[in-house]
C-alpha cells in the first residue's frame, strides 16, 4: 500500500499525520549539513503544528513529496501514548519493568528500521490508548535506559517510513486492537515525569521530537513582540543548549529564527486589559476523530455495533440518539446530585451534518425501531414534532389545571367552586423530534417568542410557565428530552450570538454526523437478534424504575476530582459560549451510560466512556465553532478578512462597514481577534508614514 494512502488510513482512525524527511542515497532530504535526525523530522514549514487528518491535505503533501516519510502525532492530538524500546538495552530495561509491576497488555506494535551489527531489528514501539483528560509528556530514559515516551508535542515515524539503516517500519500484528496505557505505567510515569508548575515553567527540559515545535513557539512569541531576527536566534541558542535534550544542531536553530524573522511583528493594539497577553487558543477547525471504544460500552455500545453493518448512518449519530432516546424512556426519578442540583436523564441533542446527506434522519430510524420494543406506548404517544412556542411545549406536559368556575341560579353567580377544567397529562415524559431543526431556531427569534427560555426551564428540569396572563398551564416536575438535526449551513445562518449568550446553546450536545458508508440496497437487522436486544433493554427500564439517588464509586469518585477542574474550565469565543456546560452534561452521560448497565452506582467505566462521549461533542463544538468568536463585529472583521489575503487598512476596514462603526467598536473588536490569534497587524511601507494593514493569521 502507498504511503499516501497509509497516511488517510491512520486519519481515519483520529490520528494526526504529518509528512517528514526521507533518508535517501544515506542522507537527509533536507540537504542540511550534519542533520543528526535524517528522515525523521517534519517536511512542512510549521512542523508537528502543520499534522492534519484533512485528507485533501494529506494527499496535497504526497503529492509534492511522493517520497517522504510517514509522522504520527502523540499525545490528546490523536489520544495515542507511544513507548520506544530501543536496542539492547530498551529490552532490558522493559523486562526488567514487567517483572516487577506485570506485562504490557496486547497492543498495537511497529518494528522499527534500527538493526545491530548482526542485522537482527532492535527496535519496537507499543502503541496505547493516551488516558482520558490526563497529559503524558514525552520523556527520555526515565523508565530505563533505552525507553522513551512520546505524548504531548511529540510524534512517532510510522510505517511503511523508511529508516536510515535502509529496512522499512513495519506493523506487527495490525488487526491487533489498541489498549489503554496500563495503569501502572500511567502512574510510573506521573510520578518520574510530573507536568511543571507555572513557576518551573521557563526550566522544563525539552526532549527529542518536540525540540523544533517548542523552539519554533518560543521564536513566534518573541517575534510577535518585536524582537529582531538577530535577538531571537541569540536567545534560541541559548534556549537549545540550557533545556533541550539533546541540543538542536546550532544550524537548526539558526533556521527556525530566520524562519520565523520572516513574519512582521505584531503592531501593539488597544485592550482593555493592557496586561494581557494574546493568546491562540481558539480550537482549529477539523472534523471529530471517531468515538474510541471506552464510549461503545455496555447496552448503547452493543446496539452501534448490531446495527452499523446495516446502515450507513454515523455511530455517533446512533449512539447519541439511542442515550437521548433512552434517557427519555427511563424517566425522572434516577439523578446524579451535584450540591442541591439534581441532573436526570435528560439530554438535548444536535445532530449536524456538512449537507442533507449526512444521514441523520436514517439513524434515527434505527433508535425509533428499537424503541418500539422497549416501550411502544411512549413510541406512539410521546414522541412529538413541531417546536414553535413555548407555550404549546407545557401544553404537552401540562398538570391538571384546576380553576375558580362561577355556580349560578336563575342567572346569577351564588358562589365559586374549583373545579378541574383540565386533567393534564399523567405521562411527563416527551422527547421532541425535529428532524428539521432549522424551524425550531426561527420559531425561537421571534419577537415575542418564549420557546427558547421554555426549552432552558426544560433542560434545568424545574417547573414550567410562562408569565403570561391567558397562560393557564404549568407542570412542575417535567421530563423533556430534545433530538434536533440541521446542516452546517442552516446552523451559521440561523444560531445567534444570543443563542449562545444566554445558554440556549450550551444546554445542547453538538455531534457532528456523516455518512459512514455506501449500502446501496440498505441492509437488516435478524429479527431475533433484535428480539434478544429488545428483551435486554426492557430489563434495563424495570431496573432504572427502582433507582433514585445514584451513589458514586471511589475509583469514579477519584477519576471526576481529577478532570473536573479541565471540565469546568471555560474557552474563548463561541466555542466556549456552546461547551460551558461540560461538566453537567458529562454527568448526564454517565448517569445513563451507568442505568443501561443496570447500575446504581456510577462506576470508572461509566464514567470515562461519557468523558469519551463528551470528547467527542466538544470536537464537534470545536469544528462547528472553532473560529467563531462570539461578537458580531469581530467575526465581521475575521470574514472579511479571509476575502482579503493581501490584507485590509484601518480605512479600508471602516468602508467595508459603510462607516457604520465607530473606532472604539472597531479597535475593541480587532484587539478581540488578535487576543484570540486570529488577527496580526502589519506595517506596510508607502514611502511616507507607513499605513497599519490588518492580516489574517489563522482560518
Amino acid at each position: 500500500m502507498s504511503t499516501v494512502k497509509t497516511a488517510l488510513e491512520y486519519a481515519a482512525r483520529g490520528w494526526l499525520v504529518v509528512p517528514l524527511h526521507n533518508p535517501k542515497q544515506g542522507k537527509c532530504s533536507c540537504r542540511k549539513q550534519g542533520c543528526n535526525s535524517p528522515g525523521k523530522h517534519p517536511r512542512t514549514e510549521h512542523g508537528l503544528k502543520d499534522g492534519s487528518k484533512d485528507a485533501a491535505r494529506i494527499e496535497s503533501w504526497w503529492q509534492r513529496w511522493p517520497d517522504a516519510n510517514l509522522g504520527i502525532l502523540t499525545g490528546k492530538a490523536s489520544g495515542l501514548v507511544v513507548l520506544d524500546v530501543d536496542g539492547e538495552d530498551g529490552k532490558a530495561s522493559l523486562q526488567a519493568l514487567t517483572a516487577a509491576n506485570g506485562p504490557l497488555p496486547k497492543t498495537l506494535r511497529v518494528m522499527t528500521g534500527r538493526a545491530g551489527k548482526d542485522g537482527k531489528r532492535k527496535g519496537c514501539h507499543y502503541y496505547f490508548r493516551a488516558p482520558v483528560g490526563a497529559a503524558i509528556r514525552n520523556s527520555a530514559g526515565i523508565l530505563g535506559k533505552g525507553l522513551d515516551v512520546r505524548g504531548e508535542g511529540g510524534y512517532v515515524v510510522a510505517p511503511p517510513s523508511l529508516h536510515p539503516s535502509g529496512l522499512l517500519y513495519e506493523w506487527l500484528a495490525p488487526e491487533q486492537p489498541l489498549a489503554d496505557l496500563p495503569a501502572w505505567l500511567h502512574t510510573k510515569l506521573a510520578e518520574a515525569n510530573p507536568a511543571p508548575q507555572a513557576s518551573q515553567a521557563q526550566g522544563e527540559v525539552i526532549v527529542e521530537g518536540g525540540r523544533n515545535a517548542a523552539l519554533a513557539s518560543l521564536a513566534g512569541t518573541m517575534r510577535r513582540r518585536g524582537m529582531s531576527a538577530e535577538a531571537i536566534e541569540a536567545a534560541l541558542m541559548r534556549e537549545n543548549a540550557a533545556r533541550c535534550n539533546p541540543p538542536l544542531p546550532d544550524g537548526e536553530v539558526r533556521e527556525i529564527a530566520r524562519s520565523v524573522a520572516r513574519y512582521a511583528p505584531a503592531a501593539p493594539l488597544p485592550v482593555a486589559n493592557k496586561s494581557a497577553e494574546p493568546v491562540a487558543i481558539l480550537p482549529r477547525r477539523e472534523w471529530p476523530a471517531p468515538l474510541s471504544e471506552a464510549a461503545l460500552y455496555g447496552l448503547a455500545g452493543d446496539f452501534v455495533r448490531m446495527v452499523l453493518p446495516h446502515t450507513e448512518a454515523d455511530p455517533a449519530a446512533l449512539i447519541f440518539q439511542f442515550l437521548a432516546a433512552m434517557g427519555s424512556i427511563i424517566g425522572r426519578g434516577p439523578h446524579v446530585l451535584i450540591g442541591s442540583q439534581k441532573h436526570f436523564a435528560i439530554l438535548f441533542l444536535l445532530l449536524v451534518g456538512k449537507s442533507s446527506k449526512a444521514r441523520k434522519g436514517t439513524s434515527w430510524s434505527e433508535v425509533l425501531r428499537a424503541c418500539e420494543l422497549v416501550d411502544i406506548r411512549w413510541t406512539k404517544t410521546r414522541i412529538m414534532g413541531g417546536l414553535t412556542s413555548g407555550e404549546g411545549l407545557i401544553h404537552s406536559v401540562r398538570d391538571p389545571i384546576t380553576e375558580q368556575v362561577a355556580i349560578k341560579e336563575k342567572g346569577r353567580v351564588v358562589e365559586y367552586q374549583e373545579q378541574t377544567t383540565d386533567a393534564g397529562e399523567t405521562d411527563k415524559r416527551l422527547l421532541c423530534m425535529e428532524g428539521e431543526f432549522a424551524q425550531t431556531l426561527q420559531c425561537a427569534a421571534r419577537d415575542g417568542s418564549t420557546l427558547s427560555p421554555v426549552i432552558r426551564q426544560c433542560w434545568d428540569s424545574g417547573t414550567l410557565r410562562v408569565m403570561a396572563k391567558s397562560a393557564k398551564a404549568s407542570c412542575a416536575e417535567p421530563h423533556v428530552s430534545i433530538i434536533g438535526h440541521i446542516t452546517s449551513v442552516e446552523l451559521e445562518r440561523l444560531l445567534t450570538v444570543s443563542d449562545a449568550a444566554n445558554g440556549f446553546a450550551n444546554r445542547f450536545l453538538w455531534a457532528c454526523s456523516a455518512r459512514s458508508k455506501c449500502l446501496a440496497f440498505g441492509g437488516k437487522v435478524d429479527t431475533e437478534v433484535l428480539s434478544a436486544f429488545g428483551d435486554r433493554a426492557r430489563a434495563v427500564i424495570e431496573f432504572a424504575k427502582t433507582v433514585q439517588e445514584m451513589a458514586w464509586a471511589p475509583e469514579a469518585q477519584t477519576e471526576w476530582e481529577r478532570v473536573y477542574p479541565q471540565l469546568s474550565e471555560g474557552a474563548p469565543g463561541m466555542f466556549g459560549q456552546v461547551t460551558a456546560r461540560a461538566e453537567a452534561q458529562a454527568l448526564r452521560l454517565a448517569l445513563i451510560v451507568a442505568l443501561l448497565d443496570k447500575s446504581a452506582e456510577l462506576r470508572l467505566e461509566h464514567l470515562r466512556a461519557a468523558l469519551e462521549l463528551w470528547r467527542y461533542c466538544s470536537d464537534s463544538a470545536g469544528y462547528i465553532f472553532g473560529q467563531a468568536l462570539g461578537d458580531p463585529t469581530a467575526d465581521a472583521i475575521v470574514a472579511a478578512l479571509r476575502a482579503r489575503p493581501d490584507g485590509m487598512s484601518r480605512t479600508e476596514l471602516s468602508k467595508h462597514f459603510d462607516g457604520n462603526k465607530t473606532k472604539a467598536e472597531l479597535d475593541r473588536a480587532i484587539a478581540l481577534a488578535q487576543e484570540n490569534g486570529l488577527v496580526r497587524v502589519d506595517k506596510r511601507e508607502t514611502g511616507g508614514r507607513p499605513v497599519e494593514v490588518l492580516c489574517l493569521v489563522s482560518v
